[in-house]
C-alpha cells in the first residue's frame, strides 16, 4: 500500500472510533508458522479483561501476549478517548507483532467510548459488531466478530462480555450468542469472553452440546478473577467441535483485576468427539419444590449424568424450568436415578403463572421420553409417587426457538413528538443525606428548539454543586415476551455525559415492579450540542403489563432537550453477513458486496453503506464497489444511531 493511503486510512479509523471500528488493515501480518500436519492447523488464542479503570499499561500487555506466542486475542473493558482514559487504548495495541486491531463499542461512556476489541497478528478480513441482549444490565453489550485466515482455513473469532447483574440475563445473552454463532457460515468458530459465569460448570453447560470449552476442560477450572476471594472462572475460550483445545493456562498481573486466559487450539478437517444433540435445556434456570441438602436443582440440566439431583422428600414434587425465551415444544427426556416417581406430568406456561396441561406418562424404565407441543417459556414437571425421595440424573428438552415478531409497530408513548405534553409528567427529587443541603433549581417544559416539528421538551438544572434530580416520565402499556426499542433525540448546551440517565421500569398486571428487568443507565450517552439519536433495545418480562419510561438530569448545570421519543416493538438484528464477488480488484474495476441481514424481518436499526477510504474504493447505496486507487479499505454496512452495529469486509486494490 502506498504510504499516503496508509496515513489517510489510519486517520479515518481514528475518527471512526465512536461508530465501532478502529482497524489498521494497512500493516503487514507476521509470518505464520508452518502446519504440523496436512490436516491440522495450530492457533494460539487468548482473552483478557484489561480493566481500563486501572489505567493498564497496554504496551506491557502486548509484550506479555507476544512472549506467550498469542496470535489473536480478544479483550474486554477497553476505554477509547473518554474522561477516564483520554487516549485510544485500542490503537495502543498496534505494533509490529500485532498490526491489526478492531474496537466494538458497547456503549458511550464518560464522553467517549467503552467496549471490547481484538488484537491480531493475522489480517482481519471481515469485521462486525451487533448489540446483544442488555435488559437490566448497567451497560449495553455487543458481540464482536472478526474473520482471519490461516493456511487456507477461514476462522470466525468472536469477542463479548456478558453481564454480571443476574444469571437470568446471562442465560438470555448466552442463548442469543449461540444462536448467532450457529448462523455463521464459516466452519471454524472461536468465542472468547469475560462470561461473568459465577456458577462455573453450571452456566457453561449451555455450550456443552455444540462446543468445546477451555476453562473447565477435563474438570480443571481456573479462577480468572483476582478481584475477589471467591472462586470465579469468569473468563473462557469456547470453540466449535472441529477445534481441539490443549495447554490451557493463565497469567496473573497487577495491571487488571482479571487474569489473561490462553490456550493452544488445533483445527481439524473433521469434528472431534461427539456432535451436539440439540438439548436446549442445558444451563436454563431451575426451581424445585423440594431439594435435598447438598443437592442443587441446576444439576438437573448441567450435562453431567454422574451427578444426581435429589429431592428432599417424596410425594408430589414439582420442577420448573425457566427458559431464556419462548420455545415451541417437541419432546422431553428424563434420565432417572435409583429413586424415581411412579408417573410424571408436563405443563407449559408463557408467563410462569398460568399453566396448560401437555403430557403425562407412567415410568417403566430408567429413562422417560415424552412428546409435547405448544409455546412455552416455563416447563413444569410434576413428579407423582410414594417413594421417600426422587433422583434425576439429567433432563433434556428438545424444542425450537420461536423467532421474535413485532405484533404492533406503532409508538406506545403518546405525544412522543413533544408537540403536545399530555401524558408526560415532570418530577423533581431533592433526597439527600446532607444536612441543610443547597438545592438546585429544576424546571421543565416545552421549548421551540426542536429536532423536528415546532417544539421539544427542555429540562434545565442550575447550581452544579447543589442536589436535585429532574425527571420526565411517561407510563405506557406493553406486551409480555417481546423486544422493544426506546428511541429519542437529545441535545444539550453545557451538560456532560454523567449528567444524564434514563430508566425503564416494568410492572406486572398488579403494578408490582419487575426488578430482574429493570433498566437504569447512567453516564451511558455522550451528550451533543446538536440533536443526536439514541436507541436502546430491551426485552419485556414474561408477566409484564406496563412500563415507566424516565429521563433524568441528575448533575451539572445547563439544559437538556428531548424530542421524537418513541417506544415500539421491534425485531432485533442478529447478524449481518457480507459476501463480495471480488475482494481483490485492480484500479478502475468494479464489483459488488452483498449483505444478508438476519433475521430477514429485522426492524430495529437502519443501515447505510460505507467505505473506510473513498480514495481506495467507493460504494453506492446498492453495494456496488469501484476501485479508485491502490490500497486497502473496509466496505460494508453501519447503522445510523448510537446503538453501534456494523459489518465490514476488507477490499484490496492493486
Amino acid at each position: 500500500m502506498q504510504q499516503g493511503k496508509k496515513l489517510v486510512l489510519t486517520l479515518f479509523l481514528l475518527a471512526a472510533m465512536l461508530t465501532g471500528c478502529t482497524s489498521n488493515p494497512a500493516a503487514q501480518p507476521t509470518k505464520s508458522p508452518e502446519p504440523s500436519a496436512s490436516d491440522t492447523i495450530s492457533l494460539k488464542v487468548a482473552t483478557w479483561n484489561v480493566d481500563s479503570k486501572a489505567h493498564p499499561d497496554i504496551n506491557k500487555m502486548s509484550e506479555i501476549i507476544h512472549d506467550l506466542g498469542i496470535e489473536i486475542m480478544g479483550f474486554q473493558e477497553i476505554d477509547v478517548n473518554n474522561e477516564r482514559n483520554n487516549r485510544d487504548m485500542v490503537q495502543e495495541f498496534v505494533n509490529e507483532n500485532y498490526p491489526y486491531v478492531h474496537f466494538a463499542k458497547g456503549r458511550d461512556f464518560a464522553n467517549g467510548g467503552f467496549g471490547v476489541g481484538i488484537t491480531s497478528a493475522h489480517e482481519l478480513l471481515e469485521l462486525s459488531s451487533i448489540p446483544i441482549e442488555s435488559t437490566s444490565s448497567k451497560a449495553t453489550k455487543t458481540l464482536e466478530r472478526a474473520v482471519i485466515e490461516k493456511e487456507g482455513k477461514r476462522i470466525s473469532f468472536y469477542v463479548t462480555h456478558t453481564s454480571w447483574e443476574n444469571i437470568e440475563l446471562r442465560r438470555r445473552q448466552i442463548a442469543q450468542i449461540i444462536e448467532r454463532v450457529q448462523m455463521d457460515p464459516n466452519e471454524y468458530k472461536i468465542m472468547v469472553a469475560d462470561w461473568n459465569a459465577e456458577l462455573g460448570k453450571t452456566e457453561y453447560a449451555m455450550f456443552e452440546d455444540e462446543f468445546n470449552i477451555a476453562n473447565g476442560k477435563d474438570g480443571n477450572w481456573l479462577d480468572t478473577f483476582n478481584g475477589s476471594e471467591t472462586f470465579d472462572p469468569l473468563d473462557n475460550i469456547i470453540t466449535t467441535k472441529n477445534i481441539t483445545i490443549s495447554n490451557v493456562d493463565k497469567v496473573r498481573t497487577d495491571m487488571a483485576d482479571h487474569d489473561l486466559l490462553y490456550c493452544d487450539l488445533t483445527l481439524h478437517d473433521q469434528i472431534q468427539g461427539s456432535a451436539g444433540i440439540g438439548n436446549v435445556g442445558l444451563g436454563q434456570g431451575v426451581n424445585a419444590s423440594s431439594t435435598a441438602k447438598d443437592s442443587d436443582p441446576m444439576r438437573l440440566n448441567d450435562c453431567d449424568m454422574e451427578t444426581l439431583w435429589e429431592s428432599e422428600t417424596g410425594g408430589e414434587q414439582s420442577v420448573i424450568i425457566e427458559m431464556d425465551r419462548l420455545y415451541q415444544g417437541k419432546s422431553l427426556t428424563v434420565f432417572w436415578g435409583d429413586l424415581k416417581p411412579e408417573s410424571i406430568e408436563i405443563q407449559m406456561s408463557a408467563d410462569g403463572v398460568l399453566y396448560e396441561d401437555s403430557s403425562k406418562g407412567e415410568l417403566t424404565s430408567a429413562e422417560t421420553a415424552l412428546d409435547f407441543n405448544g409455546t412455552f417459556k416455563y416447563l413444569k414437571l410434576t413428579l407423582l409417587g410414594n417413594a421417600d425421595k426422587y433422583q434425576i440424573r439429567e433432563l433434556q428438552i428438545f424444542a425450537d426457538r420461536i423467532p421474535y415478531t413485532a405484533d404492533h409497530t406503532e409508538n406506545v408513548l403518546i405525544h412522543g413528538d413533544m408537540e403536545d405534553l399530555e401524558g408526560w409528567q415532570f418530577r423533581t427529587d431533592f433526597t439527600s443525606k446532607e444536612t441543610n443541603p443547597v438545592k438546585s433549581e429544576l424546571s421543565g417544559g416545552a421549548d421551540t428548539d426542536a429536532a423536528e416539528g415546532s417544539q421539544a421538551y427542555k429540562i434545565t438544572r442550575t447550581h452544579a454543586e447543589g442536589i436535585g434530580k429532574a425527571s420526565l416520565v411517561q407510563h405506557a402499556e406493553i406486551t409480555a415476551n417481546k423486544k422493544y426499542q426506546l428511541s429519542f433525540e437529545q441535545k444539550t448546551d453545557t451538560l456532560g455525559s454523567a449528567s444524564f440517565g434514563y430508566e425503564v421500569i416494568q410492572y406486572d398486571d398488579q403494578g408490582q415492579a419487575l426488578d430482574l428487568y429493570h433498566v437504569a443507565l447512567n453516564d451511558n450517552l455522550n451528550l451533543s450540542q446538536t440533536y443526536r439519536r439514541n436507541d436502546y433495545n430491551f426485552t419485556t418480562a414474561p408477566n409484564a403489563a406496563s412500563v415507566d419510561i424516565l429521563f433524568h438530569v441528575t448533575a451539572g448545570e445547563g439544559s437538556l432537550w428531548l424530542d421524537n421519543v418513541s417506544l415500539k416493538q421491534v425485531v432485533p438484528t442478529e447478524a449481518i453477513l457480507l459476501t463480495a464477488d471480488k475482494t481483490l480488484l485492480t484500479e478502475g474495476e468494479t464489483g459488488f458486496v452483498r449483505a444478508n441481514i438476519l433475521p430477514n424481518n429485522y426492524t430495529d436499526l437502519k443501515y447505510h453503506w460505507i467505505s473506510t477510504d473513498d480514495s481506495v474504493v467507493t460504494v453506492d447505496d446498492e453495494g456496488k464497489i469501484s476501485a479508485k486507487g491502490i490500497g486497502q479499505a473496509y466496505v460494508g454496512l453501519r447503522n445510523d444511531s448510537d446503538l453501534a452495529a456494523e459489518s465490514l469486509i476488507l477490499i484490496t486494490v492493486q
